[in-house]
């Protein structure tokens, strides 16, 4: 798995409140049986989101977490970042320590183009284009049942 746990259970909270924006504030133990994520975790992971204003928490009777940005405008990449930092952009594959052209390991030049293809993709990969391709996933399952 290329994220980690904070990482992965983030995004999946993300496309969840996308999914469902138009309802209002959500609750974090709600969020976490929708996706079946351990509640405690994700409260705080729902709390750091908030504090990098990615999402709003909403103190009142029936609040929760709603998106403070368009879900088209939040990247896979600033999830990632925000949980996993530098991994991806400077630490070598073989746990050397930093990783540039100057410091390179065995596989550097062979990882390099991988890690700037998975980069980019991270880029380029809105909370919104999962939430279509978790759509279209689930209409084409339901298509093969039929």
């Amino acid at each position: 798995m290329i994220f980690s746990k904070p990482t992965s259970y983030a995004v999946r909270a993300l496309v969840y409140l996308a999914q469902n924006k138009d309802k209002g504030a959500i609750l974090a133990a709600d969020i976490a049986k929708a996706e079946t994520l351990p509640a405690p975790f994700l409260s705080k992971l729902l709390r750091e989101l908030s504090a990098n204003n990615v999402v709003m928490a909403v103190r009142s009777p029936g609040g929760g977490f709603v998106l403070n940005w368009d879900p088209a405008e939040i990247s896979l990449y600033d999830v990632f970042m925000l949980y996993d930092g530098l991994t991806l952009s400077n630490e070598c594959l073989l746990g050397h320590g930093a990783c540039s052209d100057e410091t390179a390991c065995c596989v550097h030049q062979h990882w390099k183009p991988t890690k700037a293809t998975i980069e980019t993709f991270l880029k380029a990969t809105s909370i919104l284009d999962l939430l279509n391709m978790r759509e279209d996933r689930r209409r084409l399952l339901l298509s093969n049942k039929k």
